[in-house]
């Protein structure tokens, strides 16, 4: 940006303060300038009459510097909830370029909104939301799975549409009728670059044969789907599809747009390639911060004090500020002279290494200066520090726990003393710690007496007193403290002779009985939550996703042992609406006999001989429901509907309970049966797929 569109910028930016400010005053200082026309659009809507000038500022602006990741989902969220024209909408998504990724919180978002105003947005939107996705993907500026996400919706709109609508959802042959294949082609080229050979397969391939039948002249972005599927399954496709060389099927994108996002992947590759080079390290991170001058900072710049000669140092000693790229830390690691305050260190990778590998008195003497200072900044002098301050504090603990892959005992013991007063503020990054909390040791007190009473008490009174989301995320907090306890200490590759290298650490103590606690007193959050949300959606995948880990980990581990997920979970899942929640419950089922099967193979079967009872329990109960229509069948061992009374079940027999909710009529599977149906493709009854099963036997 020239200085004169600068000095134009910030004269509009002036300008802007005094519109509407209650509604953006909050957000001024979060963002950099730019940001204010979006926040200024947010509030006046179609009535802003600097639109053009201002929207040109901005589009300059992304394309010079790119935006910020912030920005980019306050403009997203602006393109999605403000009311504006299409000429407006379009020019506000070219400006959709990041300073170096964009989130794929973002890309589902306008995705999403797409397919839900399918029927509304106009064309030219629908075209460059399409073009943007294409320009992402091409760039390498979003990770390939989030769009993937999206990969057979992409596939059947392109099968089946028919009227013009929009097409970022309903993407594919969405112009069809419109005459313009513009689009068509770009939604075959991300199906293009999403397929993979396990996405092949005889139905697909038949769908693509019969929509190239519709058209009086070859269509070449379908033959070209159609040859990348005959490299992947040649048995599956005609010999008669020919290789197509497909630089000439694609339509670029807009040339602004490419140069645009062509620019931010040469940002974002100059950027990967300095974290991996970096010319130095930066030791003062509190540099940009604002702090008291008359406060010592929490987190110190790195220093040295000089005591005695310097005859008697070591002439191959280094300072740390000799260490200008990760090679040179790995060769002058033994040579390097440590900073004083060890607490300095926690200011890049480099730091967190050497504090790794110290000697035991440097450790020590680390763990002590932060355990004060996590006390002086959360418990006696908090009102001294700002809020940017302890939220570095707490980054920097957390990313040397996470470098270390263990946890730091000082920290343990500051989370038992803090969370007794508080645990309502900092909660995001307060489980994050806790996450690592891999170590603790056993003295005279019991297994379950140290966690309930000493730490987990703690989560038990926060899961209590939290919102929907907060036990979610605590669910997902306790789900990777056991990942983080399986992983370092149960793994069938771990050597328990090898202690940790910071305090030489040691496996915890009786890491059986501890499992068996943890997963328990997950059991009862997860079922209380459950209730007190009547089976919200997202708790519920938060708690199948919890069962799935440990299923998987108790499936690689050392350890024996078999946790099953409680009623509430399996039969709250097979009861939802939601047909991919059905479809892993049933799954989890399916890993569970696999774990069974191989657990009846030893001698500690009895052991497990409650738990495999459940299992056939459970398995019974969906089968008889999803598949032989005996819902309400009474049996002496059966959890699912025990407690209906035989009278009330007699009264609604005109209503043929049984059968509701069974593979047919579950209200899980009836919408996309309905949307099948409409698109013209049958599917076999029960009665028909056990017929063919019976005949070919």
């Amino acid at each position: 940006m020239v200085d004169e569109e600068k000095d134009t910028f910030l004269k509009f930016l002036h300008d802007l303060r005094g519109i509407k400010r209650e509604r953006c005053s909050s957000n001024f200082n979060s963002f950099d300038n730019y940001s204010l026309f979006v926040l200024s659009l947010v509030a006046k809507k179609k009535d802003y009459s600097t639109f053009e000038e201002s929207i040109g500022i901005l589009q300059n602006y992304a394309a010079t510097k790119g935006l910020i990741d912030e920005d980019i989902d306050l403009l997203a969220d602006t393109i999605i909830n403000t009311e504006l024209g299409a000429t407006k909408l379009v020019s506000l998504a070219k400006c959709l370029v990041p300073r170096y990724k964009i989130s794929g919180h973002t890309v589902k978002s306008l995705i999403s909104w797409c397919l839900a105003s399918i029927n509304e947005l106009p064309i030219t939107v629908s075209t460059i939301i399409i073009q943007w996705t294409v320009g992402i993907l091409d760039h390498q500026l979003v990770d390939k799975k989030v769009i993937n996400i999206y990969y057979s919706v992409f596939f059947y709109i392109m099968l089946k549409k028919e009227k013009l609508v929009n097409i970022l959802l309903n993407i594919v042959i969405i112009l069809r009728n419109f005459g313009d294949q513009h689009n068509e082609r770009h939604v075959a080229r991300i199906i293009y670059v999403l397929t993979k050979p396990e996405d092949v397969t005889r139905r697909d391939v038949s769908r693509l044969l019969n929509l190239h039948q519709r058209y009086s002249k070859p269509r070449k972005h379908i033959i070209v789907l159609l040859s990348l599927f005959k490299s992947y399954k040649p048995e599956l496709v005609p010999e008669k599809i020919q290789s197509i060389n497909t630089e000439s099927v694609w339509k670029p994108i807009p040339e602004v747009l490419r140069l645009m996002l062509q620019d931010a992947k040469n940002r974002s590759e100059i950027r990967q390639t300095q974290d991996l080079h970096p010319e130095y390290f930066n030791w003062n991170i509190l540099e940009f911060m604002k702090t008291k001058k008359i406060i010592a900072p929490l987190l110190p710049s790195v220093g040295y004090f000089q005591t005695g000669s310097n005859i008697f140092k070591k002439k191959d000693t280094k300072s740390i500020f000799d260490i200008s790229s990760v090679e040179e830390l790995g060769k002058l690691n033994l040579n390097v002279e440590l900073p004083c305050n060890a607490v300095s260190l926690l200011s890049n990778t480099a730091g967190y290494h050497l504090l790794t590998f110290a000697d035991f008195q440097y450790q020590s003497r680390f763990s002590y200066n932060l355990y004060n200072t996590l006390v002086r900044a959360f418990m006696l002098e908090n009102e001294k520090f700002s809020m940017e301050e302890i939220n570095k504090l707490l980054d920097v603990t957390i990313e040397f726990s996470r470098y270390m892959q263990q946890d730091v005992l000082v920290v343990n013991r500051f989370l038992d003393e803090y969370l007794y007063f508080n645990t309502g503020e900092y909660q995001t990054k307060l489980l994050a710690l806790l996450q690592w909390m891999t170590s603790m040791t056993i003295t005279e007190i019991s297994i379950h007496d140290l966690f309930l009473e000493n730490i987990l008490v703690h989560v038990q009174n926060m899961f209590y007193e939290s919102t929907l989301s907060v036990k979610c995320e605590i669910i997902k907090t306790l789900k990777m403290l056991i990942v983080n306890l399986f992983v370092s200490q149960a793994c069938k590759e771990y050597n328990h002779k090898i202690r940790a290298p910071f305090l030489g650490q040691g496996a915890m103590d009786s890491l059986e009985e501890a499992i068996p606690v943890l997963t328990e007193i997950s059991k009862n959050l997860i079922v209380s939550g459950l209730n007190i949300h009547s089976y919200d959606i997202l708790l519920l995948a938060e708690a199948i996703s919890f069962y799935e880990e440990i299923c998987i980990l108790e499936n690689q581990s050392s350890i024996m042992s078999f946790t099953l997920a409680p009623p509430a979970v399996i039969y709250g899942a097979f009861a939802t609406k939601h047909c991919v929640i059905l479809s892993k419950i049933c799954k989890l089922l399916l890993r569970y006999r696999s774990r069974s099967s191989l657990l009846k193979n030893y001698k500690i079967q009895k052991l497990y001989k409650k738990k495999f009872n459940i299992l056939s329990i459970y398995v019974q109960d969906i089968v008889e429901a999803l598949w032989y229509d005996k819902l309400f069948k009474k049996r002496s061992n059966t959890y699912f509907l025990r407690n209906i009374p035989i009278r009330v079940i007699e009264d609604l027999e005109h209503c043929n309970l049984n059968c509701l909710l069974n593979i047919s009529n579950h209200y899980a599977i009836l919408p996309y049966k309905c949307i099948l149906n409409k698109a013209g493709l049958s599917i076999d009854t029960r009665e028909a797929i056990e017929q063919d099963y019976l005949f070919n036997i």
